[in-house]
């Protein structure tokens, strides 16, 4: 449920940025690589382990899934960017 949240804050987020014209493109896909960087970083730095010290979940995946959520996060920004020029 938690992984639904976060992909929806991270497709509206954008998305009201885009569509009132609040922010510039390029500052809100900025802001967006910031955070990935940042979620990244704590992830890999608090990864779980079982008992004999091996982690569980792989660099590659976490990676994945946070690029996964910045493409999200562009797709918000190209829609509201797109509605914003439909309106006017």
């Amino acid at each position: 449920m938690a992984g639904y949240v976060i992909a929806v804050v991270a497709f509206l987020v954008p998305l009201a940025f885009g569509a009132t014209g609040l922010g510039r493109p390029r500052l809100v896909l900025g802001v967006g690589a910031v955070l990935s960087v940042g979620w990244i970083i704590s992830l890999v730095a608090r990864r779980a382990q079982d008992g004999l010290g091996h982690e569980l979940v792989p660099v590659w995946f976490l990676g994945g899934l946070v690029v996964l959520l910045y493409v999200i996060w562009c797709g918000g920004l190209w829609l509201g960017v797109r509605l914003r020029r439909a309106r006017s």
